[in-house]
């Protein structure tokens, strides 16, 4: 994935703010321009208009998994549209932020990434943004 101008959304729940935060920012650093909906929604928006906007619009989403993230709808239906998605194929990156027995077995096949850090973690998935897409899928565990 070409970096420059690249959109990253990210999908979590709002107990998971400090680590996402930090990792937002090696990944803006890295050269990718993410979306933030805790950051980029301001009060009275309208927030599933901006939503389904910033969605058609990501390049790849990175979804944090945690105990908080699988009870959030919202996290669900991002993760939904993110496999549903033809511009998404290949590009959903699960994030295991915190072990969770709730999460979707799809998440799971799609090789995540563990959390070791803001830098470390950060790191993985800016190398997994950089692949192309068939690098990606040919690393899913069959």
């Amino acid at each position: 994935m070409n970096k420059t101008g690249s959109k990253v959304f990210l999908s979590y729940a709002s107990a998971d703010q400090q680590p996402v935060r930090r990792i937002a920012e090696h990944l803006r650093g890295a050269g990718f321009q993410v979306w933030d909906p805790e950051q980029e929604i301001l009060p009275g928006a309208d927030w599933l208009s901006q939503l389904r906007g910033a969605l058609d619009s990501a390049s790849a989403v990175v979804v944090f998994v945690s105990p908080d993230a699988m009870e959030s709808r919202s996290v669900a239906h991002e993760i939904e549209y993110a496999l549903g998605a033809r511009h998404l194929r290949g590009r959903l990156i699960p994030v295991l932020l915190r072990p969770t027995k709730d999460a979707p077995w799809i998440l799971q096949s799609l090789a995540p990434v563990r959390y070791q850090g803001p830098g470390k973690t950060g790191q993985q998935i800016v190398e997994l943004l950089s692949e192309p897409v068939n690098v990606r899928q040919a690393k899913r565990p069959a």
